[in-house]
């Protein structure tokens, strides 16, 4: 599960899924938070909650005492941020170490072009080694796009990360995933092996986060997914109210097309859909399946296609989703079709 409880952020990066900026006021209260994670942790598949946004930084000691509350039921805990907190290392320890003694288990830091604008690759680095000396695990995950000015190797270079990376520490890592935009029909330039296209298509499989992950938004909304574009498509979204977080799963689990995405992805199923209308454009417009995700839902064409002919792809998706359940090792019965 993943909390978003402030859309709030130090920074104002250009396409932000959540558009996020520093003058949001909007937030979950620290009641709603626990009793999210209370219902959460009723579910025994539900094993860990991830504290994003925005920026959970600023979350204050409601981040900590979350933390320690979603450790104390059993949970592993993970925060995402762009590491603002750590301009200055001491401060960064003082924001730092009350998390870790709550219990707080990883660390992602966001940063690239678009976030350095706001948030330099110094302080990112700061935060990365405070928190491998407090022993957490670690990831930097760095925007992609063809033109940039900010790589993992730039990061990998700096004296104190090759420092660290030079002993073999599994516990950090540097990655690279593609920048999207909030718009189906733009485009962010990408390497051509990134596009989508009938020659990638094979490299492309099911949505790892539909059916896996939930989400709750500072608007009290509930996600079925932790997908970049979920905000802007209104069926992968509920309202969320106290004791109804297990109906919410329920539905959810019952829903044909989320079933669909979980077991083919967006991306071969708009492949598919584009063999029955020539009219939709697919081919080296889409590098992140998260942009390909929006375009199903939102391109007319795509919607018409799926809506008209979907029985046809019912047998088959429901016959690979039982058998990708029962060969997922710890098979839990609610998710059974």
């Amino acid at each position: 599960m993943t909390i978003l409880g402030t859309y709030k952020c130090t920074a104002r990066c250009e396409n932000c899924c959540f558009d996020s900026n520093p003058f949001l006021t909007e937030r979950l209260s620290l009641p709603e938070i626990l009793q999210f994670i209370q219902e959460a942790a009723e579910l025994p598949t539900c094993k860990m909650v991830v504290f994003s946004g925005g920026e959970c930084f600023l979350l204050g000691d409601d981040l900590v005492t979350a933390v320690a509350y979603a450790t104390s039921l059993g949970m592993i805990t993970r925060c995402v941020t762009n590491g603002f907190w750590a301009k200055h290392p001491e401060h960064g320890r003082t924001r730092l170490e009350p998390l870790v003694r709550a219990g707080l288990k990883e660390l992602n830091l966001s940063t690239g072009d678009y976030h350095q604008r706001w948030v330099s690759q110094d302080t990112v680095v700061n935060a990365a080694c405070l928190a491998t000396d407090f022993g957490l695990p670690t990831v930097i995950m760095v925007e992609l796009q063809r033109e940039r000015r900010v790589t993992a190797a730039d990061i990998a270079g700096d004296p104190r990360m090759a420092g660290r990376l030079k002993r073999d520490n599994p516990s950090l890592r540097i990655l690279e995933s593609p920048w999207m935009p909030m718009d189906h029909n733009d485009i962010i330039e990408q390497s051509e092996n990134r596009m989508l296209s009938q020659r990638t298509l094979h490299m492309r499989g099911g949505c790892t986060s539909v059916l896996n992950t939930v989400v709750i938004t500072p608007h009290r909304r509930f996600g079925f997914c932790c997908g970049l574009s979920r905000e802007k498509i209104p069926e992968l979204n509920a309202d969320w109210a106290p004791g109804t977080f297990n109906d919410l799963v329920e539905a959810g689990n019952a829903d044909f097309m989320k079933i669909w995405l979980w077991v083919d992805g967006p991306d071969r199923i708009l492949a598919w859909a584009a063999t029955k209308d020539s009219r939709i454009e697919w081919e080296n417009r889409y590098s992140h399946h998260c942009q390909t995700c929006l375009a199903l839902f939102s391109d007319q064409y795509i919607r018409d296609v799926i809506r008209e002919h979907y029985r046809e792809r019912v047998q088959d998706v429901l016959f690979r989703y039982t058998m990708r359940l029962r060969e997922q090792q710890g098979f839990d019965t609610h998710l059974a079709p």
